[in-house]
């Protein structure tokens, strides 16, 4: 029982070997780059795959000592310096062969496999599979290998020796990076100007010298902190891949946009070595680009697309910049004309009120001057003929200090002080009464200014309701003080008083509560407060002059 299934095992293994042997022997050769040493002798070559890139292998005549130092490979140095040397970019498997061995001679020989000169993958073997076609100058019935594959930074040192024991024929293969290189740089506004390139897929032709209107960059920058200037009417870009690409799917690319990733890694769109991005929005792009066999191998190239001047940023700016000047202009102007407008209903106003202040005053004057001229009649009445010329005499003084401040807007408290003392003392000679004056002592007279007469009215109005019946015994005090940096002047007298509430205005106290209000109107804020008291013991009338001192 046991041998039958050792016997089964046998023919199994057998089956499969037969198997495998014609998998490998029936290859496309097509799809396979082969070297080997001419001759009729035993000798070693390789057959490396293309697998849509036909330069995916370099043969080397100088031998390892010299790539060594420079691609910094480290394949062992006790392999012999003139041992063939091929540099492979695709692990999709390498076959070794046997030119000059077929099945009449295979016992003779031996091969064997070693990975990095160090571990054995094949150890000394006969050759037993052969090529069914011919490749090349190597006939058909070939010996062959099966596949090898191995890893980036990896070689293979494959050893053929005949019976005797002495080396035939060696051959090392190196599996070494590579990533995608651009030889040239299109640029256009129109990207059906490459359609000729795109769609050429003769590699070994050259290609068209003349693409149509477009920009070259044969010396391009590339890798980070490299950047790629592009302006606003190249915003089509063809690139050349130093690669004779003749399958899409080898190459793949992914793009990005100001951070953004607008394709992802996909192959390319084309059968050969160029890859084409059309009509590009304005903004700052990357684009990575690697070999599917080896995507841990990325060239990277960074460019800008500059915006049409009038798209750009700058010019937005200063658009909004005018845009919101004009705006303020035109505020400025609206506010302007508004305020010159109002300036002017002001100026009329002050006008009307500086007008209407002139007739008041002058409606004051002839008031002031009737009452005068009836005191001078009742003394003269009386038989004071001294009396009466010391009347005339101060009466005339008095009206030549109102002519002649009658166009001031504003007079010295003192001066004010002293036209009211001529007033009293005019009154005086027809009523008797006293009068008190008491000013603060921090008040400047003379620096202190208020309208011209506007307390002799009150004075009048006080003499004539309050004093004039009281035979000798009445009593008139001015007070001037100083409230913070108000101005506060204060006429009582000591007369019997009148209801504030039912009352009737004379003449003279109506026009200057008029007075007053205008003022306030031309001043633009109610700078003079008037206040009326009064009881039984008499009438006090209170002038606040706010924000005065």
């Amino acid at each position: 029982m046991i041998n039958l299934v050792y016997r089964m095992k046998i023919v199994i293994l057998f089956c499969l070997l037969l198997i495998n042997a014609g998998a490998y022997s029936q290859l496309d050769w097509k799809n396979y780059s082969t070297s080997f040493n001419g001759g009729k002798n035993a000798t070693l070559g390789v057959a490396i795959p293309y697998n849509g890139i036909y330069d995916n292998t370099n043969g080397n005549i100088v031998g390892i000592a010299h790539w060594n130092p420079q691609y910094n490979i480290n394949i062992d140095t006790a392999l012999n310096d003139s041992i063939p040397l091929n540099f492979i970019y695709d692990t999709a498997g390498v076959f070794f062969l046997a030119p000059g061995i077929h099945k009449e001679n295979a016992g003779q020989f031996e091969y064997c496999v070693l990975l990095n000169n160090k571990t054995t993958i094949t150890p000394w073997t006969v050759i037993n599979q052969f090529t069914q076609t011919g490749i090349g100058e190597m006939e058909a019935g070939s010996g062959m290998t099966g596949s090898y594959s191995i890893k980036q930074g990896e070689y293979l040192v494959a050893h053929l020796r005949g019976k005797t024991g002495k080396l035939t024929s060696s051959w090392v293969v190196y599996f070494k990076e590579r990533k995608p290189a651009i030889a040239s740089l299109y640029t256009s506004n129109n990207p059906r100007e490459f359609s000729q390139l795109v769609n050429n897929k003769d590699l070994f032709g050259g290609g068209p010298t003349e693409i149509g209107w477009h920009r070259q960059y044969n010396s391009i920058s590339q890798g980070a902190g490299k950047l790629l200037h592009l302006p606003y009417n190249e915003n089509s870009l063809l690139l050349n891949i130093d690669a004779k690409i003749y399958k899409k799917e080898v190459l793949e690319y992914a793009v990005w946009c100001d951070g953004k990733i607008i394709r992802d890694w996909a192959p390319g769109d084309y059968d050969n070595n160029y890859i084409l991005l059309k009509n590009l929005d304005p903004g700052n792009y990357t684009i990575r680009i690697r070999f599917r066999q080896q995507r841990n191998n990325i060239t990277e190239l960074r460019f800008t697309i500059a915006s049409v001047w009038y798209k750009t940023a700058a010019f937005r700016i200063g658009v909004l910049t005018l845009l919101i000047l004009a705006l303020a202009f035109l505020l400025f102007f609206l506010k302007y004309r508004k305020q010159k407008k109002a300036l002017e209903q002001l100026r009329k106003k002050a006008n009307e009120s500086a007008e209407e202040l002139k007739n008041i005053h002058s409606l004051l004057n002839p008031h002031f001057t009737f009452n005068a001229l009836s005191s001078i009649q009742g003394l003269v009445n009386k038989g004071d003929l001294p009396a009466a010329n010391k009347y005339l005499a101060s009466f005339g003084e008095l009206l030549r200090e109102t002519l002649k401040e009658s166009k001031v807007q504003h007079l010295s408290l003192h001066k004010e002080l002293e036209n009211l003392g001529i007033y009293i003392a005019l009154e005086q000679l027809r009523h008797a009464f006293a009068y008190n004056l008491r000013i603060a002592e921090n008040i400047d007279q003379y620096s202190t200014t208020i309208p011209p007469f506007l307390l002799q009215p009150f004075a009048e109005n006080a003499i004539k309701h309050g004093l004039s019946a009281m035979n000798g015994q009445g009593e008139l005090t001015l007070l001037i003080e100083k409230n913070g940096d108000a101005l506060l002047i204060t006429l009582s007298d000591n007369g019997s008083g009148f209801d504030t509430t039912h009352f009737k205005e004379g003449y003279g106290l109506s026009l200057s509560k008029k007075r007053i209000a205008l003022l306030n109107d031309e001043y633009g804020e109610e700078l003079i407060k008037l206040q009326i008291e009064s009881n039984s013991n008499g009438t006090s009338v209170l002038l606040l002059f706010k924000n005065w001192l």
